[in-house]
């Protein structure tokens, strides 16, 4: 089940990141904090995303990063996880 729902999730996140990939919103390599992790959701505040890390513990793990989704664009922070 926790595979289940973690290969949905993993699609959801694909899926957002090819959207906004497509509108121009993160464009910039510099997003990206390296191989292995994966663009989970976007936040307009760094406690948010921190809860939403820290609340999805049972899905991603412990492992997760909050970072802005460029230097152009420090108003987004992006939850990035490990699946």
């Amino acid at each position: 089940m926790y595979r289940r729902a973690a290969a949905a999730l993993a699609t959801v996140a694909t899926v957002a990141t090819a959207g906004a990939l497509a509108l121009g919103v993160a464009g910039t390599a510099e997003a990206a904090p390296g191989p292995g992790f994966y663009a989970r959701s976007h936040h307009s505040s760094y406690a948010d995303c921190q809860a939403t890390g820290q609340a999805g513990y049972r899905i991603w793990g412990p492992i997760f990063l909050c970072e802005p989704l460029s230097s152009t664009r420090q108003d987004v922070i992006v939850l990035w996880v490990r699946y």
